[in-house]
């Protein structure tokens, strides 16, 4: 569990509504993807995925890819300052390939494994929480009447399976 920027995120966010609030924590629970947005949203009880992204807008909250992204990373570059585990054993014991995670890396840090490595797991929390510090902007109406807060969660088609740390929705 990422319990240093779950801290950070309730001190800094003490007003992020249940739903976003629940999002975040799950992701840092389980160190990187809950799942698709479709079927995070379906398992909230919300009607699709761009629902849930205008949720998460609404309340400042980076997206679930975002989230997930920077997530996962901040947990490799821990395992790696941990263990001194590399990405590539990292990636194959998360049944990944592992050139498609140091691309990964990439895309969402803009730098390779080896410059986020030695900038270290704290570069990569700063980096994390600076996503959740976006100036405040009113909401827009049609944003806040899309979410019925009455509304009940719908279950689930399946119960997501984790296995290695990432969770499987059952898709195949």
């Amino acid at each position: 569990m990422l319990a240093s920027p779950l801290a950070a995120i309730r001190a800094a966010r003490p007003d992020l509504r249940l739903f976003p609030r629940a999002i975040v924590e799950a992701v840092l629970l389980s160190e990187g993807s809950i799942g698709s947005t479709e079927s995070v949203a379906r398992c909230l009880g919300l009607r699709n995925r761009f629902q849930l992204a205008r949720l998460l807008k609404q309340q400042r909250v980076p997206s679930l890819h975002q989230v997930g992204a920077w997530a996962t990373i901040l947990s490799w570059v821990l395992a790696a300052e941990r263990d001194g585990t590399s990405l590539c054993y990292l990636a194959f014991r998360a049944h990944r390939h592992p050139s498609a995670c140091y691309r990964f890396v990439k895309e969402i840090t803009g730098l390779r494994w080896e410059q986020v490595r030695a900038r270290g797991s704290t570069w990569v929390e700063r980096r994390f929480l600076k996503a959740f510090h976006l100036p405040p902007r009113a909401p827009s109406s049609s944003v806040a009447r899309d979410v019925d807060p009455t509304a009940q969660p719908m279950p689930c088609d399946r119960e997501p399976v984790i296995r290695y740390g990432l969770v499987d929705q059952g898709d195949s």
